[in-house]
């Protein structure tokens, strides 16, 4: 029996062996890397400036471009067909440029190397401008605000003293804003209050946002409404900016001055005593 034949058989087939079982291996790691999605769950997700478009990335690489085979496809002229890859790691989000002509851009730095992403961030492929948002940390940020509400809206639902004149004990209903942080009650006495930090207000609060004059609250008919002063740091009525105009108010209504958030109570339930 010829043994040098059979071990040049045996290494020669091994070197064909070895060579199909790597690109078995390979071609199960791009398989795995194309087609794994995070299920139902969205991993995270783009918002576009100026439309408000929310992109979700539900793969664990995310490859972005102009081209048809990418993930996310970006019709921006200035974006190139193979722009960026967003992929998830353990230690969290990291973008990448994969060769861009236009680059991409980690809070107005172009970045040279993967970059980590963290929720908030601002980025730019060429000149299509996009807010990046960590679901994780998204979430957690939704519970808390409705966690806050929950609360604010119990103190709105618990009475207060107001003291009247001696001998007079009775239980009636004002409308009033409640601090969602501090619980307190701040009832609407005038027909037409103004709030703000400045002692000439009808409201006064102490916030270091909220401006000296910062939004009115008043009443037409039956109804009330809430109407901006022009503040800097803006008034929003359950998530939405107050802008030009005045916007009607109801009960469980969230207002934000400045970020400090109050709930509002057109019957809200004082005690006289």
């Amino acid at each position: 029996m010829d043994f040098e034949f059979v071990f040049d058989f045996i290494e020669s087939s091994s070197r064909y062996l070895l060579a199909g079982l790597a690109l078995l291996i390979i071609g199960s790691c791009v398989f795995s890397l194309v087609t794994r999605h995070f299920g139902s769950r969205v991993g995270s997700y783009l918002v576009e400036t100026k439309t408000n478009k929310k992109i979700p990335l539900t793969r664990w690489e995310n490859s972005i471009g102009r081209s048809p085979t990418c993930d996310v496809i970006l019709t921006n002229a200035t974006v190139s067909r193979f722009h960026a890859v967003i992929s998830k790691r353990r230690t969290g989000w990291v973008v990448a440029d994969t060769g861009s002509r236009t680059g991409v851009f980690v809070g107005g730095e172009k970045i040279g190397k993967p970059v980590k992403l963290n929720h908030g961030d601002k980025i730019s492929f060429g000149t299509a401008r996009y807010e990046f948002f960590d679901v994780d940390v998204d979430d957690l940020e939704r519970e808390k605000e409705r966690a806050r509400m929950r609360q604010a809206r119990a103190a709105a639902r618990s009475p207060m003293r107001v003291p009247t004149r001696a001998g007079n004990d009775s239980v009636g209903f004002m409308p009033a804003l409640i601090d969602e942080a501090s619980e307190k009650a701040y009832v609407l006495g005038c027909d037409s209050c103004i709030v703000g930090r400045s002692p000439e207000c009808d409201i006064k609060l102490r916030y270091p946002t909220v401006a000296s004059k910062h939004t009115k609250i008043y009443k037409i008919g039956n109804s009330w409404f809430i109407e901006d002063l022009g503040s800097t740091t803006g008034t929003k009525l359950n998530a939405r900016t107050v802008s030009a105009g005045r916007r009607r108010l109801k009960s469980g209504d969230i207002i934000s001055l400045g970020g400090a958030i109050f709930v509002f109570n057109e019957r809200y339930k004082i005690r006289r005593k």
